[in-house]
């Protein structure tokens, strides 16, 4: 089940959340998303679909056995995007059993972890097992005078609320007058607690570990994932390849130090996670001087990331392209090139069309291929 909003549902921490107006859209429109992610025999939630349109995409590029959710096979395991008290009541909603979902303790400790001092923890593990430097990790501070002795000494400084999602809850010092800075952290300290802190780096790249844990201490690596974003820090774009040149281009970003960055992920997470079951992202960035930041974020959901990289089954042998959420299109994608039940050139969005956002995949020419 697609749930976009989870990340804003967890700061609230109730089953009755509502989202703002723009989530509301992007969760209606995304809709059918897990059509790209779904294997032979699962089913998506959604509130309604082009039943034309779906039978097209199944038929254009070979999917068999996914449709939409029944409301009465019980033998399926739930998995929304991401989960919380707002995404177990909706999932319930479509007339999923309560009883086959996370209960309230469990709901609470993943609420925790997915504050985002568990990025700060896993930053201190991976400094402490890789032979060279990596970006401090982030300070959490819950007094308005931690926050302003920390701008003194490390500025510009980028404040993050505990929990936020794609640019949102994101404050940076260089925009704005000490005071103003001051004024908003001291604001997400009153709705959340605390505020985390970090040196601003001027960013080059950024991209993730994209991952599955068994809730028993064992991690499964599912890929890697390079992606754009804009200067508020909102997610854009996906880049979509072939996995084997999608690490090439982070290693060759990281240095060729990604594979110590990734192995001291993998081995520091299981003693932070506990029983935590299913997907999880951390997002890195590499700064303009080569410093790494091993973990800005721990996303314990899905992410785009693992869109591009289900959809990337659908992509012809060699293509390459973006996956892109566009706000507002001006029109339908259109000129996608279909060989042998993959693209292979052109546009192709995601979902049906909908004025509010587009899913799309493009494909880029060799020859574009050839000068990024």
């Amino acid at each position: 089940m697609y749930f976009p909003e989870n990340d804003l549902a967890l700061a609230t921490g109730t089953a009755q959340y509502t989202p703002p107006p723009a989530a509301a859209q992007l969760h209606r429109a995304g809709e059918a998303l897990p059509l790209w992610m779904a294997g032979a025999g699962d089913r998506f939630a959604c509130s309604g679909i082009n039943a034309h349109w779906l039978d097209d995409m199944c038929r254009t590029f070979d999917i068999k056995d996914v449709d939409v959710y029944d409301h009465r096979d019980t033998r399926l395991v739930a998995s929304p995007w991401g989960w919380s008290a707002a995404s177990r009541r909706a999932l319930a909603d479509t007339g999923y059993p309560m009883a086959q979902m996370p209960d309230d303790d469990a709901l609470h400790r993943l609420r925790e972890l997915s504050h985002r001092r568990t990025a700060a923890q896993l930053a201190v593990a991976v400094a402490a097992r890789v032979p060279f430097a990596v970006a401090p990790p982030a300070v959490e501070a819950r007094e308005a005078a931690e926050v302003d002795d920390f701008v003194r000494t490390h500025a510009p400084v980028i404040a993050k609320a505990p929990w936020s999602s794609s640019g949102r809850g994101l404050v940076r010092s260089r925009n704005m007058p000490p005071e103003v800075f001051l004024q908003q952290t001291a604001g997400i300290i009153r709705r959340q607690g605390s505020v985390m802190l970090e040196q601003e780096l001027d960013k080059t790249s950024d991209f993730a570990l994209l991952l599955e844990a068994d809730g028993a201490g064992g991690l499964r690596r599912c890929g890697v994932s390079v992606f754009d974003t804009n200067a508020r820090g909102g997610y854009t774009a996906n880049a979509l390849a072939a996995q084997a040149e999608l690490t090439a281009r982070v290693d060759a970003a990281c240095g060729g130090r990604f594979e110590a960055i990734a192995e001291a992920v993998e081995h520091a997470l299981p003693g932070i996670l506990g029983d935590y079951r299913g997907p999880l992202g951390v997002d890195m960035l590499v700064a303009a001087d080569g410093t790494i930041d091993a973990a800005v974020e721990v996303n314990l959901r899905h992410t785009m990331g693992f869109l591009a990289l289900d959809f990337s089954r659908y992509l012809a042998e060699g293509a390459q392209g973006q996956l892109c959420v566009i706000p507002h299109p001006d029109a339908p994608a259109a000129g996608a090139i279909i060989d042998s039940h993959r693209l292979a050139g052109g546009m192709l969005d995601l979902v049906p069309w909908n004025p509010h956002f587009a899913f799309r995949a493009s494909v880029f020419s060799k020859e574009t291929q050839r000068q990024k």
